[in-house]
C-alpha cells in the first residue's frame, strides 16, 4: 500500500520525464498489474516520457516500447522492440503468439549473459548429518505412514483479537504435503500466506487446529525447520561466513570443524558469494544479504524449507540461478513450502500450486498440479505448451478474486 502511494505521488506531479526503479516490486501479482495499467493509461494519456529500471520481463513486455537489456559490467546489451498492440492485457497476451515468442528471446538473452558472467564453485558439499536427521524410535515406526502424509495441516485457524472483536485472517486451512514435495502458495496480499508460513515455522501461535511434522506436532521454533524471510534478517557486525556458521555449528553435532567450514562456504559459493563471505554483513547490499539468509537456510539442511518471498528483492538473473539452487537442494528429498506473488516461479519450483482466496477468513480456493518434467529449467518451461496452460489457470483464479470475493461466491 505504501508503494502505492509512492507510486501515486509521483505522477500527480505531471513530471515531463517520469523515472521508476523498481516501482512496482512490493506488490502482489495483480495489484502489481493493476497499477501497471494505470500507469500504462496515465503515460497514455499524456505522452510522457518513462524509463522504468524492472527484473520482470512480463512488466517490460506490458508496459514498454522498447526494452534495453544490460549486461552484468554495466553495458548496454541487446535492444528488443516491443511491437504488441495496445493497451495490453496479461490474460489475453498469455495466449499471442508474438508475446510467447518475444518473451522467450527476451529471458533467452538474459540467461545467455548470466551464464557467460558465471562462476562455478569447485567446493564439495562434505556427507554430514544434522541433529534434526538422527534416527528417533517414534519417527522410524511411523516412516510409512508420515511419509506419505509428512507435513499435515488441519483445520488449521489463525484467529487475532481486535479492538472489535475476534479477527479470524486464516480459516479451516488443510493441506498435506509428501515426503519430499514442493508447493507454492499464491495468493493477494494480506490473505494469509505469511501467516500460515509462520505458523508452520512456530513463530506464530496456531488459534485452532494444528500443524505435523514427520508424526510431531509443530511447536515452537527448530532448526529443523528452516525459514528465509522476505527481508534479510542478519547480525551485522558478523561476516557472511559467521552469519550461516551460527546454525551450521548447532545442527551438525558430529561434523568435524572443517566439516562445517566446508558446509558453510559450499552454500556461500552457491549463492554466488564466493568473494565476499568474509565481508561484514553491514558492507553488504541488501540483495547480497538476502542470498546470505539463502545460504544459511540451505546449510541446516533443514526437515522442512518455508520460503517468504524469498527471491522478491533480487534481479532477474540472480532469482533464476537462485531458483535453480533451490530446486537442487529440493532434489535431496527436502519438503519445501515457497511464498509468491510471482506466478512463473510458483509453477517453476511447485509439484503443487496452492492458491488462497481473499482475506479475512482467508482458505485454499484451488490447488493445480504442475505435471512438467524434472529436473525443470526456464528456458524449457517457456516452450513446453503445459507451461502457458498452467499459467492461465492461475491467473484466472488471481483474476477471479481481483475486488474480494470471487465472481462464483458473488453468484
Amino acid at each position: 500500500m505504501r508503494q502505492r502511494v509512492a507510486v501515486a505521488r509521483a505522477l500527480a506531479m505531471q513530471p515531463d520525464v517520469l523515472l521508476m526503479d523498481e516501482p512496482l516490486s512490493a506488490l502482489d501479482a495483480l495489484t502489481r498489474a493493476n497499477v501497471a495499467t494505470e500507469i500504462e493509461a496515465i503515460w497514455a494519456a499524456e505522452r510522457r516520457t518513462v524509463v522504468l529500471v524492472t527484473n520482470d520481463v512480463d512488466e517490460a513486455l506490458v508496459l514498454a516500447d522498447r526494452i534495453l537489456c544490460l549486461n552484468p559490467d554495466g553495458t548496454l546489451g541487446a535492444a528488443f522492440k516491443v511491437d504488441l498492440p495496445r493497451p495490453r492485457d496479461r490474460g489475453e497476451m498469455n495466449d499471442d503468439p508474438a508475446f510467447k515468442t518475444l518473451r522467450a528471446d527476451v529471458t533467452a538473452y538474459l540467461m545467455d549473459v548470466g551464464i557467460k558472467g558465471k562462476v562455478e564453485g569447485a567446493r564439495l558439499l562434505p556427507a554430514v548429518t544434522p541433529r534434526h536427521a538422527l534416527p528417533r524410535a517414534y519417527a522410524q515406526a511411523a516412516k510409512g505412514f508420515t511419509d506419505d502424509r509428512y507435513l499435515q495441516f488441519s483445520q488449521l485457524h489463525k484467529v487475532y483479537a481486535t479492538p472489535k472483536g475476534p479477527l479470524t485472517v486464516v480459516k479451516d486451512f488443510n493441506l498435506t504435503l509428501k515426503k519430499g514435495e514442493f508447493v507454492s502458495l499464491i495468493g493477494h496480499s494480506g490473505c494469509g500466506k505469511s501467516t500460515v508460513l509462520t505458523m508452520a515455522a512456530g513463530l506464530n501461535e496456531i488459534s485452532k487446529g494444528a500443524i505435523k511434522l514427520d508424526g510431531l506436532h509443530v511447536e515452537g521454533a527448530d532448526p529443523e525447520r528452516a525459514v528465509v524471510f522476505q527481508s534479510p534478517s542478519l547480525f551485522p557486525w558478523l561476516t557472511a561466513r559467521e552469519n550461516v556458521a551460527i546454525g551450521v555449528d548447532r545442527v551438525y553435532p558430529r561434523a568435524t570443524q572443517a566439516e562445517r567450514q566446508d558446509v558453510v562456504e559450499y552454500y556461500l559459493e552457491r549463492v554466488g558469494l564466493a568473494d565476499a563471505m568474509h565481508k561484514p554483513a553491514a558492507e553488504l547490499s541488501n540483495g547480497m544479504k538476502q542470498r546470505v539468509g539463502i545460504a544459511r537456510a540451505f546449510a541446516l539442511s533443514p526437515k522442512l524449507l518455508l520460503l517468504d518471498e524469498p527471491f522478491g528483492m533480487l534481479d532477474s538473473l540472480t532469482r533464476w540461478e537462485l531458483q535453480e539452487v533451490l530446486m537442487e537442494v529440493w532434489s535431496r528429498t527436502v519438503t519445501a513450502i515457497c511464498v509468491t506473488h510471482d506466478v512463473d516461479e510458483a509453477i517453476l519450483l511447485a509439484d503443487r500450486v496452492v492458491m488462497m482466496t481473499n482475506g479475512p477468513e482467508a482458505t485454499i480456493g484451488r490447488i493445480t498440479e504442475v505435471r512438467l518434467p524434472r529436473p525443470r529449467t526456464r528456458r524449457a518451461l517457456l516452450d513446453h505448451p503445459d507451461y502457458w496452460h498452467y499459467r492461465a489457470e492461475v491467473l484466472g483464479f488471481l483474476a477471479e478474486y481481483e475486488h474480494g470475493h470471487s465472481k462464483k461466491d458473488a453468484a
